[in-house]
């Protein structure tokens, strides 16, 4: 059984030698590497991630003004007195200090 065994490995060699010789005949072209290509793009990388990075600045600034919550809403209320005399009492509260109930104004209007 070796000795078959050996057989086909030979022919197995001499196919592939014979492959390999053929190989070695083939003219294989020079190509020419343009690194002149490469270079452009090293070239603008720079360029790029310093623009990235002034973009995410500009976006994460807010535009919105930090508002005061003391002046988020402003009460003026006419009060005659017993002489009939008319006064203005200008407060100002925020919005978070005020809470009125959704059913209110059904106890005041009804």
């Amino acid at each position: 059984m070796s000795s078959q065994g050996d057989l086909e490995y030979k022919k197995l060699d001499l196919f592939f030698s014979e492959w390999k010789e053929k190989d070695r005949k083939l003219a294989i072209p020079e190509f020419e590497i343009n690194k002149e290509s490469n270079f452009r793009i090293w070239k603008w990388l720079p360029l790029g991630i310093a623009a990235t990075f002034f973009l995410a600045l500009w976006m994460l600034q807010s535009d919105e003004k930090d508002f005061n919550l003391e002046k988020d809403m402003v009460i003026i209320q006419l009060i005659e007195n017993e002489n009939q005399e008319q006064l203005f009492f200008i407060e100002s509260k925020s919005s978070l200090d005020v809470w009125e109930a959704p059913s209110s104004s059904l106890l005041t209007e009804f």
